[in-house]
């Protein structure tokens, strides 16, 4: 059976527990980023990537990666985009903004990525602000803005459901399931993370 969900693991790091969960999965796949082909991509139909992911690397590829979110596959993305990896896409910024109000999020749609999720828990660790995220990739024309961040309420996070076909999920900052916090959040996170990027939860 080809799996579904395919995890890109970066060369830096240990194996995250999003991983582990998914690594548990018959219908899932781990490769290291270095052992990555396209037919990893040709088979799968979900695609989570790491905020560690080598950008410069994975031009290589951008046609697979096309190919890949045309015919119907889900991208969940964690980092800045500093590279055009799929047409559409542009290059993360900065918010630009100083102080507590710069770092402050505010939910502008529900997703089922954050069901079970207290939101306001995700802004903080041990008190300071900032891990989650201090900047966006633009959203992309017909893109949904899921979580704001700064008083501009700039795009952190977004669905796009790509004109060609497919989805990506972009989050602009750290693994999102790392800034859950609790265990019991981040394995309810890293749960929802994945029933979205192979489809279980249908929208």
């Amino acid at each position: 059976m080809n799996p579904a969900l395919l995890c890109v693991e970066s060369h830096y790091g240990k194996r995250s527990k999003l991983f582990k969960l998914a690594e548990q999965r018959d219908d899932a796949i781990v490769v290291r980023q270095s052992d990555l082909t396209r037919e990893h991509l040709e088979q799968a139909s979900g695609l989570i990537t790491s905020m560690h992911l080598d950008q410069l690397g994975m031009m290589a590829f951008s046609e697979a990666l096309e190919v890949f979110l045309t015919r119907g596959g889900r991208w969940f993305y964690n980092g800045h985009m500093m590279r055009p990896l799929v047409f559409g896409l542009q290059p993360y910024q900065h918010i630009g903004e100083e102080g507590k109000a710069a770092l402050a999020l505010t939910q502008l749609a529900d997703h089922p990525v954050f069901v079970g999720i207290d939101r306001d828990d995700l802004g903080a660790r041990k008190g300071v602000a900032g891990f989650y995220g201090r900047g966006s990739n633009p959203l992309p024309e017909g893109a949904l803005a899921i979580t704001g961040v700064g008083r501009a309420q700039a795009p952190l996070d977004w669905d796009w459901a790509l004109p060609s076909g497919g989805r990506l999920f972009s989050h602009a900052g750290n693994d999102l399931q790392s800034v859950a916090g609790a265990g019991t959040a981040t394995q309810q996170l890293s749960q929802n993370i994945i029933a979205w990027t192979i489809a279980e939860d249908q929208s």
